[in-house]
């Protein structure tokens, strides 16, 4: 009941709900200056939580705008609490207490007039609470002077909690924002064997959340790459580049992009029942795999294997890093 209490305060009944209201603007010639700052924004790699945090806020507006209120979002969290064992001891709860203050910091530049502008205060009230005890899954909860823009984030949500989290779903109504930060489950098994009951609706239900940012680590032919997506954009791969002279210079290159695919098509059923022999891949946007980013770094000009000790010191910088 903790979770209906508390949305009760933070909800109306009422789904009736216009939109953002557009940039506010006097002349054609600010809402291009507003567009040019938003793709700016949006547009270079991000190599700081505080540019992750800005993209993503930048990327939950503009796609409330185009009326999208059902948001996945992916954040490269900052390693808290590391030991010489391991970066993460406490879990995935250790990871929230990571997620949370950009998480908030998302939320109240997301309603701010410019999110581009760290500066620009928001009159949002945040609550946070948790909505599972058994994994420790926290909701944050955002309370807007108008009812219509209150919105609601759920940090690392699992395959267990979903049915909370449709029972939530329902509660914020389809026309305020639900964004579901950094998910845990991966694949159709982790929401049990197909006979058992719930499970097609569950994975329908998770699968409706486009990954309006997106920002996630692989390591591929020993490389470290990472994937980005910002709202209204494509996927874009970017390829970590160590200066031979410096390795404190770290630069990130883009070697590739891909258009999301908004649906499930032939093509990609196909694609996921042949890597998957149980069908057991999610929707996953059309994210670029292993083998099409090795493809993107195998075709760059002047591309060089490498070596063993190459190889081995990037994956200690991966690990490190994630």
């Amino acid at each position: 009941m903790k979770i209906y209490l508390l949305l009760a305060s933070f909800l109306t009944a009422s789904n009736a709900f216009t939109t953002y209201p557009q940039w506010q603007t006097s002349s054609t010639s600010t809402v291009l200056l507003h567009n040019d700052l938003t793709n700016m924004a949006t547009s270079r790699f991000p190599t700081s939580p505080e540019d992750q945090v800005r993209q993503a806020a930048i990327s939950i507006k503009e796609a409330t705008k185009a009326g999208k209120h059902r948001h996945g979002v992916r954040l490269l969290l900052p390693i808290i609490g590391a030991t010489e064992l391991d970066d993460w001891p406490g879990g995935a709860r250790q990871m929230m207490e990571a997620a949370s203050p950009l998480v908030r910091d998302i939320m109240t530049l997301q309603s701010s007039q410019d999110p581009s502008d760290v500066d620009d205060d928001s009159s949002l009230t945040l609550a946070e609470s948790v909505i599972d005890e058994a994994d420790g899954v926290r909701a944050i909860f955002g309370q807007a002077p108008a009812a219509r823009d209150d919105c609601c984030s759920v940090l690392l949500p699992s395959a267990d909690t979903v049915g909370k989290l449709m029972d939530l779903d329902k509660q914020v109504g389809p026309e305020r924002n639900l964004i579901l930060i950094n998910a845990q489950w991966k694949r159709k098994t982790d929401f049990g064997l197909a006979f058992f009951g719930g499970r097609d609706e569950k994975i329908q239900f998770i699968e409706g959340f486009e990954p309006t940012f997106h920002c996630s680590n692989i390591m591929v032919e020993g490389d470290i790459v990472r994937t980005l997506r910002t709202f209204p954009g494509p996927w874009r791969v970017y390829l970590r580049v160590v200066d031979e002279n410096d390795e404190r210079n770290i630069d990130w290159v883009e070697i590739g992009t891909k258009e999301l695919i908004m649906s499930k098509t032939k093509e990609w059923e196909n694609k996921a029942k042949g890597d998957d022999k149980d069908g057991g891949k999610l929707f996953d946007y059309g994210i670029p795999n292993y083998s099409e980013i090795g493809e993107m770094i195998t075709s760059r000009e002047g591309y060089v294997p490498k070596s063993l000790s190459e190889r081995a010191a990037s994956a200690f910088a991966f690990i490190k890093d994630t």
